[in-house]
């Protein structure tokens, strides 16, 4: 099994994002495992997510890439989503250079009623090289 795609922060602040997989094999949806990790806290789970077919508007890729291009600052909270929000990304930049990049995991599955447990960690990004990096090696790793 490959590694994982780690952002990792102050020792014990880690996502890890495991390699896509393909469970129905056409192509279009696409699962992945991912970990958080910060200070005690350990949550896992399986985001369902769109494939190669989706418009690069939908996908955490082109998600990325935009935060990336935009570098120099936006307004307001920029959110990306998975099919059944088992994996939510916001980043909002400080408009002095960095990005917090909230990450937040859910129990796999629907929840109608926002009653399944979540986890959270901000990740703190510089908003030029280090975050056009980690759009790049997150983009690389998530369509090889």
């Amino acid at each position: 099994m490959s590694e994982p795609f780690v952002l990792e922060r102050s020792g014990d602040q880690r996502w890890l994002v495991h390699r896509p997989h393909d469970p129905y094999g056409d192509g279009y949806v696409y699962t992945i495992a991912t970990e958080l990790h910060e200070l005690n806290m350990t949550a896992s789970t399986v985001a369902k997510i769109d494939g190669l077919y989706a418009s690069p508007d939908t996908t955490l890729p082109g998600f990325v890439e935009r935060l990336a291009a935009d570098w120099e600052g936006w307004s307001g909270t920029r959110t990306w989503t998975s099919m059944e929000r088992e994996l939510v990304i916001d980043a909002r930049h400080d408009g002095r250079g960095h990005v917090s990049l909230g990450v937040t995991l859910r129990a796999p599955g629907p929840d109608w009623d926002d009653t399944a447990w979540s986890a959270r960690a901000v990740f703190v990004l510089e908003a030029g090289e280090e975050l056009t990096r980690f759009a790049g090696d997150l983009t690389h790793f998530l369509r090889a």
